[in-house]
């Protein structure tokens, strides 16, 4: 690229102009591959000149930028460049933000995340939030005896500031609505009222604090909880939600669940017909754990947006959802035990932004969601009924809630008091569930309640053996492989590769859709599928270790009474046969994905 001169207004001839416009049209010619051309010196000296010594020129460029820029780069921005003057104002008024957020604040950055926050008073701020800028902007225009800062400007500042956190700060652990002190080990809720101040509920009791010992940071879209009721009642929940009430121990241990940062969130699905008051339910529920302004949102369209939502919320809650692709499934996984999300940072070709995420995912809608059996093992799945006799008003609902809310949000926290002190003398059991810890906490809760023990691991357990065969019930593969193990006269079903096992399954697939096309497809069907057919008697054994046939690696498919392998999936050997446990089922529920 060629060289450009700074030059004065007055000082451009036409060969320099000449020389500027050629450089402005390589980086038009070059800047959809390599965007940062537009930051370069030589882009922006060249501009300089153009837009101070030939308008003709600058406004014919401007529309070729205009057409063949990236998208993400702001025209104002190339724009600024044309005018030195703008230009220093904004390094100025960047300039003063920092020193005006760096002597009020106390900047630091997140131990798990590296985001930069920043106190001001008892507030803690992310940086690269709007609840920040808008902060930083109405304290400038204060200070400046009002002037404005442009949104370049605090860009900049905010830019500048994320550095200072990450390099110059301490390492402290931020939390969003719910956190626990790792010493004391006591669990702070954050949001109470309109002070925002915080719940501190350990074994003992609970109470009210004004400033916790903890940080907490407020998302754009939260809302603040009511001042909670001693002595609150739960029972008045019921009247307001739409669930069994043979299911209604499993949804408290949810709620529950959700105020523990430092263990996993199994996912709480909600499904029903039209007229079961799903939205309504999970709303209500939703507004227990972290209350928002924007309670449901639509299910996002890539993993991405699902990280970037649950980013800035606490409950990820998604509202009549009626199908959920396998990356999102995936990532609802990886959310439930503290997974990251990792991509192409933006404009650049080889940075990596990663986003550090564990949260509480809440679904809705009419069919079963929830159809991975690696989800299934994390979710608590709930079949709403439909609504009998009349029906009340949304207005009337509302206000219901909000009469109650204060009862319903105190005997919450009685209860997570309870279940806290009951906590360390409950064991958990031996058969528990992969959610080990939600198990384990819904056995304190309910022997709390006055149950007698075991009453929730049962209830569990029944919840997501139904949840396993509901998701088999979707799957072509499965029900192929049960019928041909029904239809078949002996104990050893299919003995042979997956290739052979494709074609013999043809006369059993019921439905075209979701069919794999190959011995691989098939492989991977029914690997995911194992813990379902467990369920029912039908015993899946893949091959493992080194491939034992040019032809392919074998399966082997007997069947066998239900309750004949453990309740794990270990495969009881018999008599004259040698049978290894069942790769990738219900062997280890700590092992991994299925």
């Amino acid at each position: 690229m060629h060289h450009v001169h700074h030059v004065h207004q007055s000082g451009a001839d036409a060969q320099e102009i000449e020389r500027c416009v050629s450089v402005v049209e390589e980086v038009i010619r070059r800047g959809k591959d390599e965007p940062a051309l537009y930051a370069g010196e030589a882009f922006q000296a060249a501009w300089q000149c153009i837009s101070e010594n030939s308008p003709e020129q600058r406004f014919r460029l401007r529309v070729k930028i205009k057409q063949h820029k990236p998208s993400g780069i702001p025209l104002n921005e190339i724009d600024r460049f044309g005018s030195r003057t703008d230009g220093d104002e904004a390094l100025c008024t960047a300039d003063a933000l920092v020193a005006l957020a760096t002597r009020t604040g106390e900047l630091f950055f997140d131990e798990t995340t590296r985001d930069g926050f920043v106190d001001v008073g008892i507030e803690t701020m992310k940086v690269r939030s709007t609840r920040f800028a808008d902060w930083l902007s109405y304290h400038y225009f204060h200070e400046s005896c009002g002037s404005s800062a442009s949104d370049s400007a605090l860009k900049q500042a905010c830019g500048t500031l994320s550095g200072i956190c990450q390099h110059e700060g301490k390492p402290e652990r931020v939390f969003l609505r719910a956190g626990r002190h790792a010493k004391s080990g006591g669990y702070y809720l954050h949001g109470i009222g309109e002070q925002w101040r915080v719940a501190e509920v350990t074994g003992r009791g609970w109470r009210l604090l004004d400033v916790a010992p903890v940080k907490f940071w407020i998302s754009g879209s939260a809302a603040p909880f009511p001042e909670p009721v001693r002595g609150g009642d739960i029972g008045r929940l019921w009247e307001l939600v739409n669930i069994p009430e043979e299911e209604r121990l499993l949804v408290l241990a949810w709620i529950l669940e959700a105020w523990r940062p430092d263990t996993p969130f199994p996912a709480l699905e909600l499904c029903g017909v039209q007229g079961s008051a799903k939205s309504n339910t999970e709303k209500r529920i939703r507004s227990l754990v972290d209350a928002s302004s924007a309670p449901l949102r639509a299910a996002p369209k890539t993993v991405e947006d699902a990280f970037v939502a649950a980013a800035n919320n606490w409950v990820v809650a998604l509202d009549n959802v009626s199908h959920l692709t396998p990356g999102l499934q995936d990532a609802f996984c990886i959310m439930a035990t503290d997974g990251a999300y990792a991509g192409r940072t933006l404009f650049t070709n080889s940075d990596e932004t990663v986003i550090t995420i564990k949260r509480p995912v809440l679904l809705s809608g009419i069919n079963n969601i929830v159809t991975a059996q690696d989800l299934i093992s994390r979710t608590v799945h709930i079949e709403l009924p439909v609504i009998a006799g009349r029906r009340r008003l949304e207005s009337e609902l509302n206000a219901a809630f909000n009469e109650a809310w204060p009862e319903i949000f105190g005997g919450l926290l009685d209860l997570f008091v309870s279940t806290l002190a009951m906590l360390p003398k409950t064991e958990l059991p031996a058969d528990a569930l992969r959610m080990a810890d939600f198990n384990h906490l819904g056995e304190a809760m309910a022997q709390s309640l006055g149950y007698e023990p075991r009453v929730f691991t049962v209830l569990y357990h029944g919840n997501y053996q139904e949840s396993i065969q509901r998701a088999m019930e979707s799957s072509p593969v499965a029900l192929a492989v049960v019928q041909m193990s029904e239809d078949a006269p002996y104990e050893r079903v299919f003995d042979g590769t997956y290739k052979e096992l494709l074609e013999k399954l043809l006369p059993f697939r019921s439905d075209s859709e979701g069919w794999p096309k190959s011995e691989k497809g098939l492989a991977n069907a029914l690997k995911r599928q194992i813990p379902a057919l467990q369920e029912v008697g039908v015993i899946l054994i893949p091959e493992t270790g080194a491939k034992q046939s040019k032809k392919g690696r074998r399966i082997t498919i007997r069947k066998s009474e239900r309750g004949e392998h453990s309740e794990h999936g270990n495969v009881r050997k018999a008599a004259g046969e040698k049978i290894e446990p069942a790769a990738g089922g219900f062997v280890d529920h700590d092992a991994g994905p299925f």
